[in-house]
Order: structure tokens, then sequence, then C-alpha cells
């Protein structure tokens, strides 16, 4: 199993915890009644506001710990993996764990623990607002697989760039020393390594022991190329496959081999 493949499965995990969880919690908030009280600051305008019984019954208490729990376990290893793969969204991922202080947007550990006062005793419009806050942290840990994947890619093709331009400089060096044929060899090994690295991005599987033909095929059959590209990359191919045979050397076609993969690359 690969990184991004566990990643996945960890991520996939924390989903099926946050589903119990949404929905022991939307239980919780639909069974606890709430008390109407008046409110300190709106009594001459007849406002009035709603706290939560304190007092549950065992059963509503055991599913409020149970949520609880299992909220915090998902929150803890979702911090992790935000910190580790999406340090950007920790604050929004945070901020929906509590309130810090009045007037902030109210957290999950707000609800499950009741520890705001409402001004609505409509419980649709509660749960329909505690599973919108939690969906944020949802959707953030939901989108790490396709980060982690994206960041993979980007370094490979980082590493691919660095080792090709590599391969092409020696390329050219050897040329410039008359040794045309291991030059020819040299610039061979960068093409195909960026074909490599094109399946790669485009998620097309290849054997690895492919070389420059079935490559650039898979390519063009995905419709990643287009037929001149492909017919391009297959004349060059012939060049390069020249150098592998103790047939003669043409060292305008090893200089063109050079030339056209610095321009594809």
């Amino acid at each position: 199993m690969t990184d991004i493949e566990l990643i996945k499965k960890e991520i996939d995990e924390l989903e099926k915890m946050a589903c119990n969880i949404e929905n022991l919690g939307s239980q919780l908030l639909d069974e606890v009644e709430l008390i109407q009280v008046p409110d300190p600051d709106g009594i001459e305008m007849g406002f009035m506001h709603f706290e939560w019984e304190k007092s549950l019954n065992p059963d509503l208490k055991s599913i409020q710990r149970e949520a609880i729990r299992c909220y915090q376990t998902f929150f803890s290893a979702g911090l992790h993996f935000i910190m580790e793969f999406l340090p950007e969204k920790q604050d929004e991922f945070s901020s929906c764990y509590e309130s810090k202080k009045y007037g902030d947007d109210i957290g999950i550990m707000d609800y499950l623990q009741f520890r705001q006062s409402q001004y609505s005793n409509q419980k649709n419009e509660i749960i329909g607002r505690f599973e919108d806050r939690f969906e944020i942290q949802r959707s953030i840990l939901t989108s790490i697989p396709y980060i982690v994947k994206i960041k993979e890619m980007n370094l490979r093709e980082i590493i691919s760039a660095f080792f090709v331009d590599r391969e092409i400089e020696e390329a050219e060096y050897l040329f410039n020393k008359n040794h045309v044929r291991a030059a020819g060899a040299l610039a061979g090994v960068a093409l195909e390594q960026h074909l490599k690295t094109l399946c790669d991005k485009y998620q097309i599987e290849y054997k690895k022991k492919d070389t420059i033909e079935p490559l650039v095929e898979k390519l063009y059959n995905n419709g990643k190329i287009e037929l001149s590209q492909m017919k391009n990359i297959q004349h060059l191919a012939s060049i390069r496959d020249k150098c592998d045979h103790p047939a003669e050397i043409d060292r305008g076609e090893i200089k063109e081999l050079i030339e056209r993969v610095k321009k594809l690359i």
C-alpha cells in the first residue's frame, strides 16, 4: 500500500467516525429540552432566549458521552493530518472546535456540551447549524488525500526535471567532445524520463521497463499528446535506437535529437 493509499484509508476511517458523531450529535440536540428564559439585556423589548436542560436522563447522558469521546478522537487525529499536510487550514479547522469568546460562531464542543444558549427553539435550525459547522472540518479533512497527491506529484516533477536537465547538459558536453553515440544515448534517457513523468502526471500506468515507443503510444492513446507530437517523438526514438547498435552514427541526427529533446522538456 502506497503512502497516499494509507493516508486515504485513515481519512476514510475518520469520515466514518464523523458520520457517527453527526448522528449522535443530531439525536442529542433533538431530544434535549430547551427551556425558555428571559434575556436580561432585552427584557423591555420582550426578547427571550433558550437554555439547554442540563439534567440528562441516563440514555441521553450515554449518547452525549459517546459523541464527545468520538469527537475528541476525530479532532485530535484530524488536527494531526491538517498540521502535517494542510497547515494553512489549521486555524479554520481548530476554530470549529469551540468558541473562544462571546460572539464567535458556536463550536462542535459547545453544541455537544450545551455551553451556548439559543435564540430559537427550532430544533431543525439548530441541528442544521451544528451539521454545517461540523461539515467545515469534515470537508477540510477529506481534501487531504488529494492535496498529498498533488504535492507528491509536484515533487516528482521537480526531481524529474532536475534529472532531465542534468542528462541533457551531459549529452551536450559529450557531443561537443565528439562522443556522439554516448551523447545520443543520454538524450534518449532524458526523453524517456520526461515521458514517464508525463504518464505519472496524467495517471497513465506503464511498466518500469517501458521505453520511449510504448510510453509515447500510451500518452497518445489516452489523448494527452497529438499525432504529430507522437510522430516527432517516434522519430527521435529511432535516432536514439541507432546509438544502441554498431551502425554508423550521423552527427547531425544526434544534434537534432539533443535539440528537439531540449524543446520538448
